[in-house]
């Protein structure tokens, strides 16, 4: 599953744009008042204002590939910019199931943003790690519902299944290339004191098109704009 584009909210953009242009280096596609884009490898990643003062924080999560044999370099590449969460001591999460390593960070707004090498890829490059070239593509977007099972049901309805294992509070679907993290709410997210909330997600895939994701009362809805 290809994550051509992701559309997340924001409670005001100006604030963050400075952290994806400066900090992080992205190059920026689109910016305008209420809302910016930029490239992230073959994404592009956009972050919109709701308009709404009195809105609460938006804190989702993603994450980016990088290749696979170069998470140490990546990793001291971003905690010389940001501060990276830890767990148990460690700053590293290893998942024996993935075959992956992965450093976790957060945006200025509270926004929760991993670097991802998944051994399971043949992408591993044979000079230093280059955040211009080595950021690969977004490559995961948590999905946060009252229902998982179901929510996990409607995607496969769509053509994207269960990744690894099916689970009734955590269960990833899609492939190494992109993958929806499909979660209950409040489960804490990985390497953070966060718990998982509901916002609503705009995403394109490649060959599937425009889904717009949505907690509703009796749980997730999936528009599908082909």
């Amino acid at each position: 599953m290809i994550i051509e584009k992701l559309v997340l909210l924001t409670e005001k953009a100006a604030s963050i744009l400075p952290f994806y242009r400066d900090v992080l280096a992205f190059p920026v596609i689109r910016s305008e008042k209420d809302s910016f884009t930029v490239q992230a490898g073959w994404s592009e990643l956009t972050f919109q204002e709701t308009g709404d003062q009195a809105a609460e924080a938006y804190c989702y999560h993603f994450a980016f590939t990088i290749p696979e044999n170069k998470l140490e370099e990546a990793k001291k590449w971003i905690e010389a910019l940001v501060p990276i969460g830890t767990e148990a001591g460690q700053d590293v999460s290893y998942s024996e199931s993935w075959n992956s390593h992965s450093v976790y960070f957060e945006d200025p707004s509270g926004n929760i943003l991993e670097l991802i090498a998944r051994h399971t890829m043949d992408n591993g490059v044979e000079r230093p790690f280059d955040p211009q070239q080595d950021i690969l593509c977004i490559s995961e977007i948590g999905i946060t519902t009252s229902d998982v099972p179901t929510a996990v049901d409607q995607f496969a309805e769509l053509g994207i299944m269960t990744y690894r294992t099916r689970n009734d509070n955590f269960n990833p679907i899609g492939d190494d290339n992109g993958i929806f993290i499909v979660v209950g709410k409040g489960r804490r997210w990985h390497f953070t004191n966060k718990n998982a909330e509901s916002f609503p997600v705009h995403v394109t895939v490649h060959g599937l098109g425009e889904l717009y994701l949505v907690e509703g009362e009796q749980g997730l809805l999936i528009e599908n704009k082909k």
